[in-house]
Order: C-alpha cells, then sequence, then structure tokens
C-alpha cells in the first residue's frame, strides 16, 4: 500500500497542473507514466491536440466491467488575489487541502487512480475488468466523454462510479433546513463520526443548451421604418418562451419539473443603428419526464408560428443536449455502494439526486439502464476562491473505492 504522503503527493502533482480548458495531456502523461510503473494498461485518446483522455485497464473484461471516471480540467481560479494560498500549490490547513480542483475533482481522479494501483499491487483477484475513463473538458462541452463514448469506449460497461465531489460541510449542512427536512438533518449529524456529510447521488438531471437567433435588417435610428428591429423580434419570442416555460409540466417521479434559466442575451450594434442581430441562450436541467428533444421540439413549434408574421427571422440552434441520470436506486449495484460507503466514510449515506450533470449522461446514453453511482471526496467548494477538499476524506474514499471495486468484481 502506499503510503500517506505519497497518496497526497499524487493529488499535489495533480493540482499543480493548470487544466483550465487546457492542458490535460500533461496530467494524462503523468497518470499514464504512474500506471506504467505499476505494470498497468494504459492508453489515450485525444479530443484535441494537447487535450488527451487516459483509459486504463485492471483485469480482464468479461460480463463485468466496472467503469470508474473523474474529469482533469478546472475552472478559472478568478480573482487569484483572493485566494489565501497559490491556487495551484495544494496547501495544507486545519485538515484541509486547498488549491483548485481539490474538491472538483482532482481529488477524486487521484483517489480512483491509487485504489487501482493498490488493488494491483496486492494482487487482489477480480472477476472482470475495471476500467479508468479520465477524461478532459468536463467543465464547459464535456466532449472528452463525447470522444470516449463516440469511440466505443463505455460500450461494455455494466455498472459505472463518478468520483465527482458528494459532499458538505456538517456545519452547511447543519444550517440546511430549506434543502433538508431538520429531523433528517439531525439524524445525520449524530451519526457522522468526520467533518463532513456525504451522499450518494443515483440520479441527475440532464442539460439542454441553445441559442435562439433573430435576424432583422439594420437602418439608421432616425430612419427605423427602414429596418427591422432584431431586438424586438427576439423580446416577442422570449415571452413565448417565457410562457412555455412558466405553464406546467410534466413531472418526474425523482427529479421533478425541469429548471430552466436563460442565462445570456445580446443584441444591437451600436447605439444608432436599429439592430439586425439578437441573441439569446439558454439552459435547460430536463428530465426523464420532459427531455431535450421535446423542448427543442416545442420551442421549434413556437417559433415556426412566429415566423409566420412578416419580417420575423428566428431560428433555434442546440448547442449542447445531454440527457438526464437516472439509476434505479433498488439496482445491487446501488445498494452495494450504499452499505459500503456507510461503513468506510463513517457515517449515514443516504441516497440523493441533483439537477448538476457528470460525464455519465454520454457515458449511459447507449444504455439507459446502466447503474450509476455519483460518489465522491470533495464537498460545495466547486468553483469558489480557497477551494480545498477534507484530508481525511480523500484518504478514505480510497479504501472506500477499493471496497466498491472489489465487492462488484468479487
Amino acid at each position: 500500500m502506499m503510503e500517506k504522503t505519497e497518496k497526497i503527493a499524487i493529488l499535489e502533482k495533480l493540482v499543480s497542473i493548470d487544466t483550465t480548458d487546457q492542458a490535460e495531456g500533461v496530467i494524462a502523461d503523468y497518470l499514464a507514466d504512474l500506471f506504467t510503473q505499476h505494470g498497468i494498461q494504459t492508453e489515450k485518446v485525444a479530443s484535441k491536440p494537447g487535450r488527451e483522455n487516459l483509459v486504463a485497464y485492471l483485469g480482464e473484461a468479461t460480463d463485468k466491467v466496472l467503469g470508474v471516471t473523474g474529469h482533469m480540467d478546472v475552472v478559472s481560479i478568478g480573482d487569484r488575489s483572493k485566494w489565501t494560498s497559490d491556487p495551484f500549490t495544494l496547501t495544507a490547513r486545519d485538515g484541509k487541502l486547498f488549491g483548485r480542483g481539490a474538491t472538483d475533482m482532482k481529488s477524486g481522479l487521484a483517489a480512483l487512480v491509487i485504489a487501482m494501483i493498490e488493488l494491483h499491487d496486492q494482487n487482489v483477484p477480480l472477476n472482470g475488468q475495471i476500467k479508468l475513463l479520465a477524461t478532459v473538458d468536463e467543465e464547459k462541452n464535456e466532449t472528452g466523454a463525447q470522444t470516449l463514448t463516440a469511440q466505443g469506449y463505455a460500450d461494455n460497461l455494466t455498472a459505472l462510479l463518478v468520483a465527482e465531489p458528494s459532499g458538505v460541510d456538517k456545519q452547511a449542512l447543519a444550517t440546511s433546513s430549506d434543502k433538508f427536512p431538520t429531523e433528517m438533518v439531525q439524524k445525520l449529524l449524530t451519526a457522522n463520526q468526520t467533518n463532513e456529510q456525504h451522499f450518494l447521488i443515483f440520479a441527475h438531471n440532464g442539460s439542454l443548451d441553445f441559442k435562439v437567433t433573430a435576424t432583422g435588417k439594420t437602418a439608421h435610428s432616425s430612419m427605423p421604418e427602414l429596418g427591422i428591429n432584431a431586438i424586438d423580434h427576439l423580446l416577442t419570442y422570449y415571452n413565448r418562451q417565457k410562457q412555455y416555460f412558466d405553464q406546467k409540466h410534466p413531472i418526474d417521479d425523482v427529479l421533478g419539473d425541469i429548471v430552466p434559466v436563460t442565462t445570456l442575451i445580446n443584441g444591437g450594434e451600436q447605439i444608432n443603428s436599429v439592430p439586425g442581430h439578437a441573441e439569446l441562450t439558454c439552459r435547460v436541467r430536463t428530465t426523464p419526464a420532459l427531455t431535450g428533444d421535446q423542448v427543442i421540439a416545442d420551442l421549434n413549434a413556437i417559433i415556426a408560428e412566429l415566423n409566420q408574421q412578416t419580417d420575423m427571422n428566428l431560428a433555434l440552434t442546440v448547442i449542447n443536449n445531454q440527457p438526464p441520470v437516472k439509476s434505479n436506486p433498488q439496482a445491487p449495484f446501488i445498494q452495494s455502494v450504499q452499505k459500503i460507503g456507510a461503513q468506510k466514510l463513517s457515517q449515514a449515506y443516504p441516497l440523493m439526486h441533483v439537477a448538476g450533470g457528470t460525464d455519465a449522461a454520454h457515458f449511459a446514453k447507449n444504455n439507459p439502464n446502466l447503474p450509476v453511482a455519483v460518489v465522491g471526496p470533495g464537498n460545495d467548494t466547486s468553483h469558489m476562491t480557497d477551494e480545498y477538499v477534507d484530508e481525511e476524506m480523500y484518504l478514505k474514499h480510497i479504501d472506500f473505492f477499493k471496497a466498491v471495486m472489489t465487492d462488484y468484481l468479487k
């Protein structure tokens, strides 16, 4: 088994590599070398030059292939001056390891890697295969997961563990009465022997991103009758879109209603011209009850109706359409992960669903019955200044992952 210092050193190395929408290939090279030192097979799969996904294999593929996945990119650090320490130097303070990506999600990736290496070095027998899918560009476009899915790397998975952060600081949980019933919170806190409360996420919403463009005709603002005001036409559409999203929709029994947000709106060229172009973008957290495909069809019907009006020229472009992930909570894999998590993390380990998506949306696209467990070290400091992972929970998740791997492939 690795010493604690080596486990932290691996995370330290990952955090030191700035993968803010770039350079995941550097991490892929580092991890491939690390795996090779321990006799574990790997291959790199490029999404773009310098942005290589890494696939690693432990055991032989049989009727059981456990996929484990984590992404190598991180979000921007924002204003560096607001960080207490260098965001790309893993810094220990008060039992916490600070750095960009420490929670989201280089600690989860490191824990998966170390778990695989320790199982290999201990010659633990596996009745099947563990396949690591380390991806690029998850934070923006999920092109890494798209590449691996398109090339068939997820085709033979029979279960999937996503090591995204799934915890929350206990003090924050104690004040989250708006999210969790007070009685539930008290039970969780009483049973918890650590600094954080973690959850097993078995379902999450899909994600639909689209842009609607209004094309008009520019003219001098002193003669607006010679132009076609694209902003006016976009606002006409926006009001219809808002009516659509405000109406009652089919409700999913787990994920509930869709969550739409208009995120950007732009229009016009300069203050003294009739605007010839205007556009808005929107993100919708979709559900199995109202899918991204259905939302697109409904909005295109509205656009087709509006385009019957004189000079109206609207068009919808789909940017991204990821399906929701919804595992059966009674699936043997989910039940096993929940039981092992409670033991290894020293706490009650309840099931939970969230709105935010993961790479699992792509990996499960061709296998909607694939059981997916989103479980990993890390907490709700994702994307924040002074992001951190709890050191104890990072180390506990290594043993947790090892136990899940060996139990599933026993």
